[in-house]
């Protein structure tokens, strides 16, 4: 097992460039009629298990679908990409969909991964609300500055001055027991508990900061030349994060640590548990990867209270239901 390491971007290796592609053999169908690609928003790792999962299972290739995954990393404009084709399916935040819509760009969230963001805020322990961070420094990623952050200030009293640049290093953290840190619940919080650091996490769904987690988004003109694909491709994923999640996941393990080599199988598996303990996939027997109305609507209406979004009515075709449907696998009970 290779140690982690207290930089989390040196653990981790993958493309740069969405050209770069992970091709999982096992998974891809010998006679579909076209490829569909799905671009993920970071280097290879137990968020995005569930895509690795069906197509090491066969998912796809049982649906006649070519599917393969390319690998995102920091630095990547992930609607750019999107937009200019480079690309058919891309994880994005829901958020993101909902500017889309707003600055008239014809992106569409068709499915989510999760039914709740799973980022949050990792503090020393002497911390016990998020109030209590006023005047603290925290680390935020420019992403970060320009959604929750400004949630957070308005609802905390925060100051701009707090905020200092996350560049996915744990030492800052580690060495100023006055700070905090943006983080998400099955990653940096694993790379704390290894090295030692104590710590508190703060879900910022817990907070009431709504949000879908790793939402797929396509063109608009994708989905209308490909809806009864882009269902089926949802139907296999949802399975394949069942088993991913809830089952069996040596396979999509494997596809993973191929794609990036420094992903620890301990990791991956206290990443599961993670995303098993907040329920991230929903609650039993809920539809996985299904979304609804309200959630978009409460979603939305956060996002225009921050003044992050101009409102306006066009926000609702960042999104669409038809895509997910009733073949959806299920949460277990």
């Amino acid at each position: 097992m290779t140690p982690y390491r207290l930089d989390r971007r040196s653990m981790l290796r993958g493309i740069m460039a969405a050209g770069a592609v992970s091709s999982l053999p096992s998974g891809r169908a010998k006679a579909a009629s076209r490829p569909l690609s799905l671009l993920t928003n970071w280097y290879a790792q137990a968020e995005h298990g569930g895509y690795y999962q069906a197509s090491e299972d066969g998912l796809y290739n049982a649906q006649n679908l070519d599917v393969s995954i390319q690998m995102g990393g920091p630095q990547m404009n992930m609607t750019q990409l999107l937009m200019a084709g480079q690309c058919d399916i891309a994880i994005m935040q829901g958020e993101e969909a909902i500017r889309c819509a707003v600055q008239g760009i014809p992106a569409v969230a068709i499915a989510t991964t999760f039914q709740k963001g799973v980022g949050g805020l990792m503090t020393h322990p002497d911390i016990h609300d998020i109030a209590e961070l006023k005047g603290h420094p925290i680390l935020i990623s420019s992403e970060g500055r320009a959604s929750f952050w400004v949630w957070l200030k308005k609802r905390y009293g925060f100051t701009e001055d707090q905020a200092h640049p996350y560049t996915y290093n744990l030492q800052p953290f580690a060495f100023n027991p006055q700070m905090a840190m943006q983080a998400f619940v099955s990653s940096e919080p694993y790379g704390a508990k290894k090295a030692g650091i104590p710590f508190n996490f703060f879900l910022l769904d817990d907070l009431g900061y709504a949000a879908y987690g790793n939402v797929l988004m396509v063109s608009r003109k994708t989905l209308e030349e490909r809806g009864p694909e882009l269902q089926k491709f949802i139907a296999a994923s949802s399975e394949g994060w069942k088993r991913y999640i809830f089952g069996e996941s040596t396979k999509g393990d494997a596809a993973i640590r191929k794609a990036n080599p420094d992903m620890s199988a301990d990791q991956l598996a206290w990443s599961r548990q993670k995303l098993r303990d907040i329920k991230a996939l929903g609650a039993p027997g809920a539809p996985i990867m299904t979304m609804n109305d309200e959630r978009w609507q409460r979603i939305y209406d956060i996002q225009l209270s921050a003044q992050l979004i101009a409102d306006s009515p066009k926000w609702k075709e960042g999104y669409t239901l038809d895509v997910v449907h009733n073949s959806l696998a299920t949460v277990p009970a």
